[in-house]
């Protein structure tokens, strides 16, 4: 008779016990996470295989994928990753939406910009996103940016700063400069415009025209939680995944973008004020060391033997084996090649503007067929802290740079 009583009055309890339990709240994201085309012949209308995945990050609007210049593409068949519960939705010729399965064709030709609609699971957001796919235009080799077109961010929070000449502007995701600002927020989110790493100085540069400060920033409390104690102020070619900052910085932080020229040397416009006192990671002085900033180039082969992307991040971008030129800002370095602090900086940068040349040297051959096909990458990268990807420096550590010139090998073009 009890066991009998048992089972029915634990049913009863679980059905109760069950019902107490709040429902999962649902998804609020919007995000459109990839985007994959495919194509019978990859290469035949792209330079590479994985050119048909695109990865899209949190910050990111505009997708585009670059085909080549004498190819053309109409239907194609799209299949959109998005956050979990999210719904797609594709943009009608006369403005409104309809909800899109994945699969299914879409008219891409004459570089139309097909706009989708994410919609979260909860119905309460939604994100606008472009695909287009656009000619690759080959650039000419040589050239100089400088730093005049800056905006704020769609949010008000930090500033962007994009690449309007077309004949670069490829080499830069987006075609914008890449920072660590959309991190500093995450850390620090009650800071102004101005209280950022990287922010405009206008008419600040060498020739009087608007260029850029890079300054080492406490990253505050949260920073101090997470063993982030500082940010030093960046800028670079490539993606930064936000997403992923706080749970990888270095391997959130990508460098480069296909290249079709062997660069040979890179001049720039510095000056350098170290911050008084260079921190640790865990925020203890360290005697003796003296911060320093940190400008490069790197040229690499972006493909491996399996035909995989290869793209260098913080943790390899001068170790990884498919670099085949570097060209750096001098340091101490180690006998091994590692990273040497002192307080005996070798740069020669004061707090005066000068004209710095800092050529490439190549460990490797390029090969030219591989390099017209665009097989090779170009990362460049300055920073007011050399040690910032590890969380070291000093606190107040300033680059201001301007004026960023590339020169090629005249005989590859």
């Amino acid at each position: 008779m009890q066991k009998s009583f048992l089972i029915p009055f634990l049913a009863i309890a679980s059905g109760v016990l069950s019902s107490c339990i709040p429902a999962e709240p649902k998804n609020a994201e919007c995000d459109i996470e990839s985007v994959f085309v495919h194509v019978d012949n990859p290469t035949g209308i792209f330079h590479h295989e994985y050119d048909t995945l695109k990865v899209v990050g949190s910050a990111t609007n505009q997708i585009v994928f670059l085909i080549r210049s004498q190819e053309n593409v109409s239907l194609l068949p799209v299949t959109l990753s998005v956050t979990s519960g999210a719904i797609a939705y594709i943009q009608d010729a006369d403005g409104s939406f309809t909800e899109f399965r994945n699969g299914s064709l879409v008219d891409f030709s004459n570089e139309r910009k097909q706009v989708f609609k994410i919609v979260s699971e909860d119905r309460n957001w939604n994100r606008l996103y472009s695909i287009v796919f656009e000619h690759d235009k080959p650039t000419e080799g040589d050239f100089t940016l400088d730093f005049e077109t800056y905006a704020l961010d769609a949010n008000g929070k930090f500033y962007e700063w994009s690449i309007t000449d077309e004949n670069v502007a490829n080499v830069f995701t987006d075609a914008k400069w890449k920072n660590g600002n959309p991190g500093f927020k995450l850390s620090k989110s009650s800071a102004k415009p101005m209280e950022y790493p990287s922010v405009p100085v206008a008419d600040g540069g060498p020739d009087g025209s608007a260029c850029v400060k890079l300054e080492t920033k406490d990253t505050g409390s949260f920073g101090n939680m997470v063993n982030m104690r500082l940010a030093s102020g960046s800028m670079f070619n490539g993606i930064f995944d936000v997403s992923n900052a706080l749970k990888d910085a270095l391997r959130a932080t990508r460098f480069g973008s296909p290249f079709t020229h062997k660069p040979v040397k890179m001049t720039v416009w510095l000056k350098y004020e170290p911050g008084p006192t260079f921190q640790n990671r865990m925020g203890k002085p360290v005697a003796d060391v003296i911060d320093e900033p940190d400008a490069y180039v790197v040229f690499y082969r972006n493909q491996d033997e399996a035909g995989n992307e290869v793209m260098i991040d913080g943790t390899d971008m001068f170790t990884n084996p498919y670099i085949v030129g570097i060209g750096r800002l001098p340091h101490n370095l180690n006998w091994d090649g590692s990273d040497k602090i002192g307080n005996n900086p070798i740069h020669g940068l004061t707090s005066q503007w000068q004209l710095v040349e800092i050529p490439v040297v190549y460990s490797k051959e390029v090969d030219k067929t591989v390099l017209a096909n665009k097989g090779y990458s170009l990362a460049l990268s300055f920073s007011s802290s050399w040690q910032g990807g590890n969380f070291q420096g000093a606190i107040g550590s300033k680059l201001y740079m301007d004026n960023v010139s590339l020169y090629c090998d005249k005989d590859e073009y």
